[in-house]
């Protein structure tokens, strides 16, 4: 492989800070220049920019992602001196001057409060004026504290030769909450259908929308409530980088820190090919070829765009087993799966990006028909779905794949080796975790997603937004 380098680039990247402060919109500005602090002070915020050493690239070359974090970032801190609780947002405003696209400009951005937006593309926020901190509140007599580095891509190509870029960064503050748009899981939540209420005496629509699902306390988890779309064709269709997905449902996840969100998960529509679950034959997920893929190589670096990996939250996910196939409903794979029940030395969670459906994902998708109905369904172990007596439970299961045979990310804890999947014929069983088999992505989407248009039919997808 041949190594590109880049010669004589030469970018001017100026930035400059303004605060826009005060519950009556009040504007106030001040362009820092020098080593100095600065205090901008109006109704109930304060804020207070430590310059040290400036934030001023000139004549900069183009930086590898580690090296531009070890540059000096600007910090400014936004203190509440008022006697109500303050909000505020941050936003970047670009210079309408500027001749190198913020596309070439990367960005990282820390606070005390935990924000961390990872390093991202000046560009994957948008362009013009647009926001880079979400709306937050701040309490009486607190404060919070933000680190920003900037620095040009090391990946920038003579196109950013000679070329200037300026932006500065507002805050404005409001002395109430802003009108916010309902996140994508408070508009689905808003149509689901009760527990009780029997399919088949359910509308048309009604059918096609959430079904509620109480489950009681496991191992690893508390009682939760968790929302899934069921049937043959629900209105859960989305689209998500650039592809057809589907909405499992809303459930209540852990982000991996403790903090728990109603959030939309979702799978794809196909598989992405039939590939091994794990090359070593290891049924243990944070080890495993496949975990590997859809979460660092090939899959996550090629295959997800940026702005898909962006609404993808960090979530635990449960990976307790089954020891056995025969006699396992769908609410007994859901108790087992968030368990604690794996083979010796396996991992019982995971904290990560992108997972695989569960084996009670499938079995709660069903809503039955005419001959099997929906409780029946459920009542049967996943292992006889293939029988023709209980043809109705896959037939009108919208996970069910008559072409593919699909991986999940259930294991089967009596063996070393073996991992459960949804059979292309209907039924539940487990195989060795070297076999060739579909896999389909799943996610959590990050609780600030919106959705933007569209009603989740096949030909209507949702359109989701951050």
């Amino acid at each position: 492989m041949k190594k590109k380098y880049i010669v004589g680039i030469v970018a001017i990247i100026l930035i400059s800070i303004i605060a826009l402060v005060g519950t009556s919109f009040a504007v106030f500005t001040t362009t820092l220049r020098g080593n100095k602090k600065v205090t901008i002070k109006a109704g109930i915020l304060e804020v207070n920019f430590s310059e040290g050493d400036a934030i001023n690239l000139d004549n900069v070359a183009p930086l590898s992602d580690s090296k531009g974090q070890e540059t000096t970032p600007y910090t400014f801190t936004i203190t509440n001196t008022g006697n109500i609780t303050a909000y505020y947002h941050v936003l970047l405003k670009e210079d309408a001057a500027n001749t190198l696209a913020n596309s070439y400009v990367k960005m990282k951005i820390t606070g005390s409060n935990g924000y961390d937006s990872g390093i991202v593309k000046m560009g994957d926020y948008g362009s013009g004026t647009f926001e880079i901190i979400s709306e937050n509140e701040l309490a009486v007599d607190s404060s919070v504290t933000y680190n920003l580095w900037i620095w040009l891509d090391e990946n920038a190509d003579n196109a950013a030769q000679g070329k200037i870029h300026q932006s500065k960064i507002v805050v404005e503050s409001f002395d109430r909450p802003q009108p916010s748009t309902p996140s994508a899981a408070e508009t689905l939540l808003a149509k689901a259908n009760p527990e009780n209420l029997d399919y088949n005496s359910a509308s048309s629509e009604q059918q096609k929308e959430m079904w509620t699902f109480s489950h009681p306390a496991t191992e690893q988890t508390e009682a939760l409530t968790d929302y899934r779309y069921i049937g043959a064709d629900p209105n859960n269709y989305v689209s998500f980088n650039d592809e057809l997905w589907r909405i499992i449902g809303v459930f209540t996840v852990d982000d991996g820190t403790g903090n728990k969100e109603q959030r939309l998960k979702l799978i794809r529509n196909e598989s992405i090919g039939n590939i091994k679950w794990d090359a070593n034959n290891v049924n243990n997920w944070p080890t495993a070829s496949l975990h590997d893929d859809l979460n660092a190589g090939d899959y996550w670096t090629n295959s997800l765009s940026a702005e898909a990996k962006e609404m993808i939250g960090d979530t635990l996910w449960y990976l307790g087993g089954s020891s056995t196939r025969e006699d396992v409903t769908a609410t007994m794979f859901y108790e087992r799966e968030r368990g604690t029940n794996v083979y010796s030395g396996r991992s019982t969670s995971w904290i990560g990006k992108v997972g695989l459906m569960y084996a009670s994902d499938y079995g709660y998708a069903t809503s039955g028909g005419a001959t099997t109905n929906r409780n029946a369904c459920l009542n049967k172990e996943l292992y006889n779905w293939d029988s023709s007596s209980f043809s109705d439970c896959k037939n009108n299961d919208w996970l069910y794949d008559s072409s593919h045979t699909q991986w999940t990310l259930t294991l089967y804890s009596s063996y070393s080796s073996n991992v459960f999947l949804v059979s292309y014929t209907g039924y539940v069983f487990h195989v060795y975790a070297n076999g060739t088999y579909g896999a389909r992505p799943v996610v959590f989407l990050k609780s600030n997603i919106t959705i933007a248009s569209g009603n989740g039919s096949s030909s209507q997808p949702y359109i989701l937004q951050s």
